[in-house]
């Protein structure tokens, strides 16, 4: 810690300035063609649904049994929607249990089996 913060201070010159091409959407995701620093991660490796879901990047796929890469606002690969869960649902939450949606009397239920 510093008892005060000098009145200048010695930067580097500024380097050449560039554009960047953006289009803000909370689905379409920079791919690495631009070579920027781009970090790889790879759901799949993992098959415990436990496991899966205590990485950030990673979502578990109820449809396909599988982990995938994914965030809160749903999944990056294909995944029926109703399926794709990001966090557990419950402290207790165990993958053998499933979730069946149904249609009962005009409303839509959602059943949850213990196998």
């Amino acid at each position: 810690m510093v008892s005060h913060l000098p009145e200048k201070f010695d930067l580097p010159p500024p380097g050449q300035s560039e554009t960047v091409d953006e289009i803000p959407s909370p689905t379409d995701f920079y791919d690495g063609t631009g070579n920027l620093n781009v970090i790889k991660i790879n759901c799949t490796v993992y098959s415990n649904p436990k496991v899966c879901l205590t990485h950030s990047n990673c979502g578990w796929c109820g449809a396909s049994n599988s982990c995938i890469l994914g965030n809160n606002l749903g999944p990056q690969q294909a995944c029926v929607r109703s399926s794709y869960i990001y966090s557990a649902p419950y402290p207790n939450w165990t993958p053998e249990m499933s979730v069946v949606t149904g249609n009962i009397g005009g409303v839509s239920l959602n059943m949850i089996n213990k196998k």
